[in-house]
């Protein structure tokens, strides 16, 4: 996949985030914090889980290590996340202009927090971080949709 295509696909994940987030502002305090007792917990646990993802990856590929992870303490609200969104679209941005066509291919080293090193070419993290947001997406549009705050169709066609 090409330098373009990813950067694409990046963009349709922050607005779709965006998109989410707007909708979850008209929910009330209890309804955004509560845990449907399944996946990653609350609607704010889920915003969290993807801003928390997207943070760590980044940092990884840019430093090869898998750095310690934000807590949840550091975004307490949904203003808190949005920042941090807001934040880490811009740091992703930058990353991927800087990037050539073959970084994207190149096989890179990852060293986990458990000191564990591994190869992966870097288009494979990238790959991920989209399908991962996919699939928390469509969580968090089910919980919104379940309480009146329909996203409307999320699908990356209808994007742009």
């Amino acid at each position: 996949m090409s330098k373009s295509q990813f950067q694409t696909l990046f963009a349709y994940h922050w607005h779709t985030t965006r998109q989410l987030m707007e909708r979850a502002t008209r929910l009330s305090v209890a309804d955004y914090t509560e845990n449907p007792g399944y996946g990653h917990g609350s609607i704010h646990d889920l915003l969290f889980h993807l801003l928390r993802s997207a943070m760590n990856w980044r940092q990884t590929l840019e430093s090869g290590r898998q750095p310690a992870s934000p807590t949840i303490e550091n975004f307490p609200d949904l203003e808190a996340i949005k920042a941090g969104f807001a934040g880490e679209q811009a740091d992703w941005e930058g990353y991927l202009e800087g990037l050539s066509e073959a970084e994207i291919d190149e096989a890179m080293e990852l060293t986990n927090r458990r000191g564990e090193t591994f190869l992966t070419p870097r288009w494979r993290v990238l790959q991920h971080l989209v399908l991962h947001g996919m699939q928390h997406h469509s969580e968090l549009a089910q919980l919104l949709t379940a309480r009146g705050q329909s996203p409307g169709n999320i699908d990356f066609i209808f994007y742009q």
